[in-house]
C-alpha cells in the first residue's frame, strides 16, 4: 500500500462560453500499486477510480477513496478567490481525508477569466463544469492554457508517482483521470454557498452531493443575486424538504441530501435574528414536507427526520470573516460529515 497527495495547479473551461477557470486539485490515494485501470473503453474505470460497481447509497460507512470535497468562494468584486482564510483552512485539514478536492475560482475571481454575473446564473455553469468532469472521472484541461507537451509531461508525472498505472500508454489520455466518487460536499463560503444552492441534489444523482453553507449571505442576497434571489432560496428549502421527507421514509439505497449551515451570531451581514427566522421557516417547511408524504407520521420521527436534513451550527460572537477562528468551522463540518461516514 502507498498513499501519495498529488497538487495539480491548472485552468479548465467553462461549459458555458470555454472560459479558463483557474483551479487547484489534490489527489489522495491509499492503495495497491498497480490496482489502477485506464480510462479508455467504454466498460473501464478511471486510472484512480474505484472498480467497485456499487450504487450510490444512504449507506454510513462511505469510504474515504469515494469521497470529494468541491469549494466555493466569497464574491469576487470583493476580493473573494479561492485562497481565502476559511477556504484554505478547511482544504488543508479536511481536503485529504478524501481522494479528491478541488478549489477553483469562479469566473472574474484571481486568474479566471471573464467577469462576475449579476445573478450568479453564469457562476452557476462554472460549478456544473467542475461536477461535470468528476462524475465523468476526466479533468479536461483548457487547451490555450495547457499545450500538448505541458499535459503530456502532467501525466508523465502522475504516473511516476503511481496516480497513473505504469501500463496506461500516456498518450492515449485526452484528460487527467480522476477518481470514482460517489459522495460530494460542496462547500460554500458566503457567495459561494448561493452558488452551491443552485445545484440540486438531483442534478449528480450519482455524485451523492451534501451542502454546507458557510455564512450565507441571506441579508444581502439580493444584492448579489438581483432578479434569481428565490431561486437560490427556494432551492435550499426544497433540498431541505426532500431529504426530510426521504429521512422519515427510510429511503434505502439512495443517498439523501444533507445541509448544514455555519453562521457566526456577529456575522457582519446577516444578524443572527435574521438567520434564526429563516432557519425557522425552512424547518417548518421541512415538516410541512414529511406530514405531507406521511399524514400518520410519529411527531417525534417527523422533527428527527427534519434534524437529520438540516443541521445549524452557531458560533458565539464570530463575524463574516472568521479571522482567528477559521478551525472552528473546520471542526464543526469534521464532526457533521465524517461522523456520518464512520463504520457501526
Amino acid at each position: 500500500m502507498f498513499t501519495d497527495t498529488y497538487e495539480l495547479a491548472c485552468f479548465v473551461p467553462s461549459r458555458l462560453d470555454g472560459r479558463a477557470l483557474e483551479t487547484l486539485i489534490t489527489l489522495t490515494s491509499s492503495r495497491p500499486y498497480g490496482s489502477y485501470r485506464s480510462t479508455s473503453g467504454p466498460n473501464s474505470t478511471s486510472s484512480l477510480g474505484a472498480s467497485s460497481s456499487s450504487s450510490n447509497s444512504n449507506s454510513t460507512s462511505t469510504p474515504d477513496s469515494e469521497r470529494a470535497i468541491i469549494f466555493l468562494h466569497p464574491y469576487a468584486p470583493l476580493g473573494g478567490q479561492f485562497r481565502n482564510n476559511i477556504i484554505y483552512e478547511v482544504n488543508t485539514r479536511l481536503g485529504r481525508r478524501g481522494s479528491l478536492s478541488i478549489a477553483f475560482n469562479l469566473r472574474g475571481a484571481g486568474r479566471s477569466e471573464g467577469r462576475t454575473s449579476w445573478t450568479g446564473l453564469s457562476e452557476q455553469e462554472d460549478l456544473r463544469s467542475i461536477l461535470d468532469m468528476v462524475k465523468s472521472q476526466r479533468l479536461v484541461l483548457h487547451d490555450a492554457r495547457h499545450p500538448p507537451a505541458e499535459r503530456r509531461s502532467l501525466l508523465l508525472q502522475m504516473q511516476a508517482r503511481g496516480h497513473i498505472d505504469a501500463a496506461v500508454d500516456i498518450d492515449q489520455l485526452d484528460a487527467v483521470p480522476l477518481p470514482r466518487i460517489t459522495n460530494t460536499l460542496l462547500c460554500g463560503y458566503s457567495y459561494g454557498s448561493m452558488i452551491a444552492a443552485a445545484i440540486g441534489p438531483a442534478e449528480y444523482p450519482q455524485l451523492g452531493v451534501d451542502y454546507v453553507y458557510i455564512s450565507f449571505p441571506y441579508s444581502v442576497i439580493w444584492a448579489l443575486a438581483m432578479s434569481k434571489r428565490s431561486l437560490y432560496l427556494q432551492r435550499i428549502a426544497e433540498t431541505v424538504s426532500a431529504a426530510a421527507a426521504a429521512f422519515a421514509a427510510g429511503a434505502k439505497g439512495k443517498h439523501i441530501a444533507r445541509t448544514l449551515f455555519v453562521a457566526g451570531t456577529s456575522d457582519t451581514y446577516t444578524s443572527i435574528s435574521s438567520y434564526n427566522k429563516w432557519w425557522e421557516q425552512l424547518a417548518a417547511k421541512a415538516l410541512q414536507a414529511v406530514q405531507a408524504a406521511d399524514d400518520a407520521v410519529d411527531a417525534a420521527d417527523a422533527k428527527r427526520a427534519v434534524g437529520q436534513a438540516l443541521t445549524l451550527v452557531r458560533a458565539q460572537n464570530a463575524d463574516h470573516s472568521w479571522l482567528r477562528r477559521e478551525g472552528e468551522v473546520t471542526d464543526s463540518i469534521e464532526s457533521w460529515w465524517w461522523a456520518r461516514h464512520q463504520s457501526p
